[in-house]
C-alpha cells in the first residue's frame, strides 16, 4: 500500500450525549441504577434491584446469603415471583442445613480475598446431589441460575439470579448479558450490606432468626392486628425497624426523621402497647404470631 505521508484520521469520539440518542434505552437504565444507589442500605433497595434486573435481564428470583469469615452461612434478603413463605422456608433451610452441600460451598470457602468472583454454571441433572436438586429446584419451581461472589468488609455476600420454571432457562444470549450485569448487582448488593450494617442494621448469622423477625413484621405488625392496630403508620414503621435491629440513629436514616423524633415515636408505641423494651416487643409478636 503506497503511503500518501497522511496521516489516517481517527473517527471522533462519542459523546455521551450521542450515545443516548442512538441507545435511548440506556437513559433508562442509568436512571434506574440511580433509583438502586439510593436506596442502598435501606429495606427499599431489594425491590429496586430486582427492577434494574428486570429491566435489562429478565430474573425470576433473587436470594442473598452472607457467608462469615469463619465459613458461617447466613440469609441478607430473598426476593422475586416466588410466594414469600416458600421463599423463607427455602433460605431457611439452606443457611440451617443444606448450604454445606451446595455445589459452590468449597469454592467460596477457599476463594481468596477479592472484590467479585463469577461462579461457573452449574448443570442441574449432573452437578448436584439429587436430594439437594430436588429440595431447591425440582419442588421449588427453579430451573436455572447464576451466581456470584462479592467481599464485604467482614466476609462475603452470595448472590445467585435464578429463572423459573414458568419461564426459560438462559439462553446463551442471556447467560452473556448476565456475565456482563452481575459484576455490577454483585457490587450493589455488597455495598447495601456494608452501608446497612454501617447504619446499624442486625443482619444475623442464624439466617432462621432473621427470617422469623422479617415474617413476624409482615404477619404481625404491619397488620390490623390487635393491639398493633392502635399504632399510626409512622409507629408501625419504627417498631418494625426496632425488631430488626436497627439503631435510634439508623431507623432515622432510614426514615429521614430526626432521632428524637424516633425515641418519641418509640415511647408512644410501647405506652400503647404496655410494654418498655425491644425484648418484651418481640415477645408480644411471637404471642399474637402464634395465635394465627
Amino acid at each position: 500500500m503506497r503511503n500518501t505521508g497522511k496521516a489516517l484520521k481517527t473517527p471522533p469520539a462519542l459523546s455521551l450525549g450521542d450515545l443516548f440518542k442512538e441507545h435511548p434505552a440506556i437513559g433508562g437504565y442509568i436512571g434506574s441504577i440511580a433509583g438502586v444507589v439510593r436506596s442502598l442500605g435501606t429495606p427499599k433497595f431489594e425491590e429496586r434491584l430486582m427492577d434494574f434486573l428486570s429491566e435489562v435481564m429478565p430474573v425470576d428470583h433473587c436470594a442473598i446469603f452472607t457467608y462469615s469469615e469463619k465459613g458461617e452461612a447466613g440469609h441478607l434478603f430473598t426476593h422475586g415471583r416466588m410466594p414469600e413463605r416458600a421463599a423463607e422456608e427455602l433460605a431457611r433451610d439452606y443457611v440451617e442445613k443444606f448450604h454445606g452441600e451446595d455445589p459452590n460451598f468449597v469454592m467460596i470457602q477457599n476463594l481468596e480475598n477479592t472484590g467479585y468472583h463469577e461462579l461457573s454454571r452449574l448443570d442441574l441433572s449432573t452437578d448436584y446431589d439429587p436430594a439437594y436438586q430436588n429440595h431447591f429446584f425440582d419442588r421449588s419451581g427453579l430451573i436455572d441460575k447464576a451466581s456470584s461472589i462479592g467481599q464485604v468488609e467482614d466476609g462475603r455476600v452470595y448472590c445467585n439470579f435464578y429463572r423459573m420454571s414458568d419461564s426459560t432457562a438462559y439462553s446463551p444470549e442471556d447467560w452473556d448479558a448476565l456475565k456482563s450485569l452481575m459484576p455490577l448487582a454483585t457490587a450493589l448488593v455488597a455495598a447495601h450490606y456494608d452501608l446497612a450494617r454501617e447504619r446499624g442494621t442486625v443482619f444475623l448469622d442464624n439466617g432462621s432468626e432473621n427470617i422469623l423477625r422479617k415474617s413476624i413484621i409482615h404477619n404481625v405488625i404491619s397488620s390490623d392486628m390487635e393491639p398493633f392496630n392502635i399504632l399510626t403508620q409512622r409507629e408501625k414503621q419504627v417498631c418494625e425497624r426496632i425488631l430488626l435491629g436497627f439503631t435510634t440513629t439508623g431507623i432515622g436514616l432510614d426514615l429521614d426523621i430526626a432521632p428524637t423524633s424516633v425515641a418519641t415515636y418509640r415511647k408512644r408505641s410501647y405506652a400503647k402497647l404496655l410494654i418498655s423494651s425491644q425484648n418484651e416487643l418481640f415477645s408480644l409478636c411471637l404471642k399474637i404470631s402464634g395465635r394465627r
